[in-house]
């Protein structure tokens, strides 16, 4: 189970990168709506940049969020890992 969660973070975490990667390569004047030859409209730029600002606080979060669940994912197979070496060392103790 504990594999399952870590896969689906890492797949999260992926899906993020690829969000970014996305986000990042549009050019500045067309993720600010600005049109050459053309005067600036500064409440279309200004609202143009706060939803910029506010999808990549989103992919912030996306990737802390995804890390957190593969972080889990590690710890319960690292858990479940331990526990079945705890129960066969006492298995081979309780038969010496």
């Amino acid at each position: 189970m504990g594999l399952l969660v870590f896969l689906g973070g890492i797949a999260l975490l992926l899906v993020t990168f690829r969000l970014a990667y996305d986000m990042f390569t549009v050019s500045p004047d067309q993720a600010l709506h600005l049109e050459k030859g053309q005067t600036l409209d500064v409440a279309l730029a200004g609202r143009s940049f706060g939803v910029l600002i506010l999808r990549v606080l989103l992919l912030i979060v996306m990737g802390l969020m995804s890390s957190m669940i593969a972080n889990r994912g590690i710890k319960l197979y690292a858990e479940c890992l331990a526990r079945r070496l705890a129960e066969a060392s006492h298995a081979v103790g309780h038969e010496i």
